[in-house]
């Protein structure tokens, strides 16, 4: 390390004082920057005020699996940070395994101190000689495949067997999945009255074009399912930042539309007892 570069920045989280102290100091005398501390909120609140290169974490903070609580956050707020793992657990293997695009490599107590600093240079080094590729947000994803989502859901239309007793026309799709999108993107507190006005005209022209509601709820049906494909296949990052927030804005964005375009169809009801 050149005399003007920066050392390393290392944030350790460990509730157990004696390994955060020792682990700390020998990390320290190979020139890093180590930021330790033993509580997930601690934790937190490092990872949204300063930039670390390095999360060393152990698995069991304050209760059993939450060190991935932090390595989640670290993923989401820093995601060119190396996340490694400390677990006094080997059967947690196979679980890491499951999450290794968001941990680097784990580490089972007590750890080898030479191997462990020999781990962090190497993934450094890995980390810096990659080729930098773009983070991506499911809004992201979701904008660059819309025309291909909204035409995927225009062909089961035409084979499934509730949405094939009508013709189906895709034009007014494209601009729900245009608001459900933007919805995603930057919406509070709900669908804004413009996209609930696009999701109720939606619904009288399905009406017209004679769907029942049962046909109304399947192509919103189908149109998460290809959403759920799209997120299946190789078009997908691996963990795109803001996943599960997105997700869930997703899912009530949907079922509001949804809601939405019925509502013809529950005034045509209420019409008709009158």
């Amino acid at each position: 390390m050149s005399q003007n570069a920066e050392p390393t920045r290392i944030l350790f989280v460990d509730d157990e004082e004696g390994i955060r102290i020792t682990l700390a100091a020998v990390l320290e005398r190979h020139g890093f920057d180590v930021t330790a501390v033993a509580a997930v909120g601690d934790a937190l609140t490092q990872i949204n005020c300063l930039r670390f290169d390095v999360l060393l974490c152990d698995l069991n903070i304050e209760k059993s699996g939450d060190g991935f609580v932090v390595i989640g956050a670290m993923r989401h707020v820093q995601p060119n940070c190396v996340s490694l793992v400390l677990t006094g657990y080997p059967a947690f293997e196979n679980a890491l395994q499951a999450l290794q695009h968001q941990v680097d490599d784990f580490f089972t107590k007590p750890a080898d101190l030479d191997t462990l600093v020999k781990k962090i240079h190497e993934k450094l080094e890995a980390r810096r000689s990659k080729v930098p590729v773009p983070f991506k947000t499911l809004t992201g994803v979701l904008r660059e495949n819309c025309a291909d989502i909204v035409a995927r859901v225009s062909v089961a239309a035409q084979s499934d067997p509730i949405m094939s007793a009508a013709r189906y026309d895709a034009d007014n799709l494209s601009k729900i999945m245009d608001a459900l999108i933007e919805y995603v993107e930057v919406g509070r507190n709900g669908l804004k009255s413009e996209a609930l006005t696009l999701g109720a005209e939606h619904g009288r022209r399905r009406k017209k074009e004679g769907y029942d509601a049962r046909m109304i709820v399947r192509e919103f049906q189908l149109v998460d399912e290809r959403i759920c494909d799209l997120m299946a296949s190789d078009r997908m990052p691996a963990a795109p930042v803001g996943l599960t927030s997105d997700l869930a804005k997703l899912t009530k964005g949907l079922n509001a539309f949804a809601i939405a375009a019925l509502k013809p169809y529950i005034k045509a009801g209420q019409a008709s007892r009158v």
